[in-house]
């Protein structure tokens, strides 16, 4: 079993740590991060049992390996390389997502450095892009980054698997590998192929995965937003979900919402309409993250937070929406959306 240490401390890497518990092939020793986290780091570990400090030097002592997730949070990436340089001098396994890697300018091809994600291209001369895949397929997708995409992706997943089926989840984040989730494709992120070549790429890659994995039901996570929002987050002009809505026949779509992004029954048939016309999804669900997000006009930059309470004006313009609409942290919420999607798919089951 590999002994593994989790950098820094975020939603995501919190979610990994209450649900990697049960693996027989990676135990989390150590959870580190930087000083800004020491209050969350100590209240995760009384917790969890985890050890958790800011001191990475000491935690690299305990593991194996070193699992750098992705910087939702908006932290110095200077921060991070020094951290891959110490692990990379104590001769640690790093696990990090080419993304990342290219962010903090390290060289891929660096000893001990194993990317999170394959970067192989599937035969470009075989005719499987236009293979259909029969099987339903739902779509997890966002308003941005750290909304809480990779926490719903663990619990629908779950949920839907509780009922015997068998679920190919392909997750947006890189952490999902921890977890026996498929990840998406390195090809999806490169700057070296055209956009049309992305979705034909794509085709055949989820094609193959689900011709071995033989799934009842394909849940994708879409990385990043479904659009430009506020001043000075782009979210790509979110290349991505729509490169995975070419490629694939989506049949509904489940949507996580920034806690600040206050809904009614109006603004949330603005979105239904909006996602149709765009992505040609419809969507069955929203979910409310505990994040919200403020813009630093001085720095230019979306910063993110994490409620402490919930508003209760926005409790009631979210009851307007009846079961729409769940929050995050609320799993009967969560439960009943997928019951109600489930319903909806089950004369396509193969297996029931």
């Amino acid at each position: 079993m590999e002994r593994l240490l989790i950098f820094p401390l975020n939603g995501d890497t919190e979610i990994l740590a209450n649900h990697l518990k049960s693996s027989n092939d990676y135990q989390i020793l150590a959870i580190s991060s930087f000083y800004e986290d020491e209050d969350r780091l100590a209240y995760l570990c009384e917790n969890t049992g985890i050890y958790c400090s800011t001191d990475f030097i000491q935690c690299l002592e305990m593991v194996d390996a070193v699992v750098f997730a992705e910087n939702t949070m908006n932290y110095s990436y200077e921060g991070y390389k020094e951290r891959v340089y110490h692990a990379i001098k104590n001769q640690k396994k790093i696990y990090a997502s080419e993304l990342l890697l290219k962010k903090l300018e390290i060289d891929d091809k660096t000893a001990f450095i194993n990317h999170l994600q394959g970067n192989e291209l599937v035969n470009r001369k075989d005719d499987r892009a236009d293979q259909e895949i029969d099987v339903p397929i739902v779509a997890v997708m966002g308003m941005g980054e750290n909304c809480d995409k990779f926490n719903l992706q663990v619990k629908i997943r779950k949920m839907i698997a509780e009922q015997g089926y068998n679920v190919l989840a392909i997750c947006s984040n890189a952490l999902g590998k921890f977890l026996d989730m498929e990840l998406l494709p390195g090809f999806i992120f490169s700057e070296k192929l055209s956009y049309p070549e992305k979705i034909k790429a794509f085709k055949r890659w989820i094609y193959d995965l689900q011709d071995e994995k033989k799934p009842d039901i394909i849940v994708v996570g879409c990385p990043g937003g479904i659009s430009k929002f506020e001043a000075f987050e782009t979210n790509y002009y979110a290349e991505i979900p729509s490169i995975i809505s070419n490629a694939l026949n989506i049949d509904t779509g489940m949507v996580m919402l920034y806690a600040n992004m206050e809904q009614n029954e109006e603004t949330t048939k603005l979105l239904d309409d909006y996602l149709l016309a765009k992505y040609n999804v419809e969507a069955d669900s929203y979910c409310i993250s505990t994040q919200f997000f403020k813009t630093d006009y001085e720095w230019k930059k979306i910063r993110y937070y994490k409620i402490l309470k919930r508003d209760e004006e926005y409790r009631k313009n979210k009851e307007s929406c009846g079961c729409r609409i769940s929050y995050i942290e609320n799993d009967k919420e969560i439960e009943n959306q997928v019951e109600n999607m489930l319903t909806e798919f089950r004369s396509n089951f193969h297996a029931l």
